[in-house]
């Protein structure tokens, strides 16, 4: 954003939080991870444990249950960002990104890798 504004390019960044789409399915998603987990060294396997496989399949599930179904806070942010007069900077579609995403992206990054 900053990089183009030399150029007279005004860009806005949207942050979406967490969306029921395609690509949050939790069921793609741990079939894809059971895939890969079954192509990992034996040595790999028996260092991360197969609790590590379980925890991801509970998390994806319990990520895509938290997440909207409402896509148009995204196709709204978007709108906005192109027709308006004097577009923000930044957009938070979702209640996640609102109160978790938002907020974290303006901490330090020590902040929000500790968080």
């Amino acid at each position: 954003r900053r990089e183009m504004r030399p150029f007279g390019v005004q860009v806005s960044i949207i942050e979406p939080g967490g969306f029921q789409t395609g690509m949050m399915d939790p069921a793609p998603l741990v079939n894809g991870f059971v895939r890969l987990w079954e192509q990992l060294p034996a040595e790999a396997q028996a260092a991360y444990g197969r609790h590590y496989v379980d925890k991801y399949a509970k998390a994806s599930t319990l990520l895509h249950r938290l997440s909207s179904s409402r896509l148009s806070h995204v196709t709204d942010a978007m709108t906005h960002a192109l027709l308006s007069r004097c577009p923000r900077s930044r957009y938070a579609a979702g209640w996640d990104a609102r109160l978790i995403l938002l907020p974290l992206s303006y901490c330090p990054a020590w902040l929000t890798d500790t968080i």
